[in-house]
């Protein structure tokens, strides 16, 4: 779908290109929709360009040879992906599938590298969401080292409550994943899932729903985050 002229203004890094090269790229934009569900990226594939989520969110997702489905991390509004591939030229690293209704511009490689190579600024921009990018990873490799299944959940739960909406005292999380999912994301099983959010429960700082999650004691939960 096309679009993008009307987008352009939303993208960061478009903000750190010179007007000429704004005005050029902005016309050459994408902008897609797709439904919960869908997958935007393949991994092995060699599409090339870069995506911007404006709308919902979306799940970085890898497949084991038995089909098992790990989720390493989820992309939300205001988010980049696919900005790996472009960099290094290899094939995507991982599929990118929509947790919900998305709206995303799609940006040609060339264009992206244009943008970084014609401004410093937008060079320390992408720098600096690399750099968040091998934080996030880094933390998730020690919990999964070195913390127990019960630490990982809280960790998780507490990642989910800062894209949550406070509401007297409480947060939020709309859209929250299923246990299943939550499961997938920290190298478990279901059941353990089930029996620590029962737990949660029953003491009162968590309130797990079919669609929501709502944190009733952040306090209470943080004190099991080591970091």
């Amino acid at each position: 779908m096309s679009g993008g002229s009307s987008q352009g203004s939303r993208l960061e890094v478009l903000k750190y290109a010179p007007d000429a090269l704004r005005r050029e790229i902005t016309q050459r934009l994408r902008v897609l929709r797709a439904p919960k569900g869908r997958t935007l990226v393949e991994k092995g594939s060699r599409s090339t360009e870069v995506f911007f989520l404006l709308e919902g969110r979306a799940k970085v997702q890898l497949y084991s040879a038995d089909g098992k489905e790990v989720t390493v991390h989820d992309v939300g509004a205001g988010d980049m992906f696919g900005e790996i591939a472009v960099l290094d030229g290899e094939p995507r690293s991982a599929s990118i599938v929509a947790s919900s209704s998305i709206v995303v511009v799609a940006m040609h490689a060339k264009d992206f590298m244009a943008c970084i190579e014609h401004s410093p600024a937008a060079g320390v921009w992408l720098s600096r969401a690399l750099a968040s990018s091998v934080r996030r990873l880094t933390k998730k490799v020690f919990e999964l080292s070195a913390l127990n299944v019960q630490a990982r959940i809280h960790c998780e739960l507490l990642r989910l409550a800062q894209n949550g909406e406070r509401r007297n005292g409480s947060i939020e999380v709309r859209s929250a994943p299923t246990h299943a999912e939550l499961a997938n994301r920290i190298g478990t099983h279901r059941e353990a899932v089930t029996r620590e959010l029962g737990a949660l429960s029953e003491q009162g700082i968590i309130r797990y729903g079919r669609h929501s999650l709502i944190i009733l004691d952040l306090a209470r939960l943080q004190q099991t985050d080591p970091s």
